[in-house]
């Protein structure tokens, strides 16, 4: 098999492919994060007594939004997979919802990591923000499921698609 026929056939040349490999990448790291932002890296140093009335109050929204980022990565994975496979033009629901859950995804990491003070500033305004964050980590997911859901095909054609099932 040489050079351009790999090409050819994993369409390196598309966009959407490289959209695919670093959602998958994001989602591998928004594992961690997730994972550090509900439980924390070391439990006994993130004692609830020791933090902020504010940042107690704000600590069960943000586990939401952490947990609810996991599902629109998927979503986005998956739809991103989908127009791919069927060589289909992205929609609207899908460009908004993927861009509300990649700019919920941005403000989650840089606040897991406190860039630019991120953290600390939406601790400190307690519940609010992370609400916010939660409502519109939702409509992401909501709009992504249903640009799914407009483009799944149906269970034959995935059977038909996968050798070995088809048959």
């Amino acid at each position: 098999m040489s050079l351009d026929e790999v090409r050819n056939v994993l369409r390196l040349d598309d966009s959407r492919v490289w959209i695919l490999i670093g959602l998958c990448v994001a989602l591998v790291f928004t594992i961690q994060s997730v994972e550090t932002a509900t439980e924390g890296s070391w439990p006994h140093q993130r004692r609830p007594s020791r933090m902020a009335p504010q940042a107690r109050s704000a600590q069960g929204a943000w586990g939401a939004v952490a947990l609810l980022l996991l599902p629109g990565i998927l979503l986005g994975i998956l739809n991103v997979a989908v127009l791919l496979w069927r060589d289909l033009p992205h929609s609207q629901s899908q460009l908004l919802g993927g861009f509300l859950v990649g700019l919920i995804w941005l403000i989650f990491v840089g606040a897991s990591v406190n860039f630019l003070g991120m953290g600390r500033l939406l601790r400190q305004g307690g519940p609010a923000g992370p609400l916010a964050l939660l409502v519109l980590v939702i409509a992401g997911d909501i709009l992504l499921l249903a640009g799914l859901l407009a483009i799944m095909p149906d269970v034959d054609a995935i059977r038909n698609a996968i050798p070995g099932l088809g048959e």
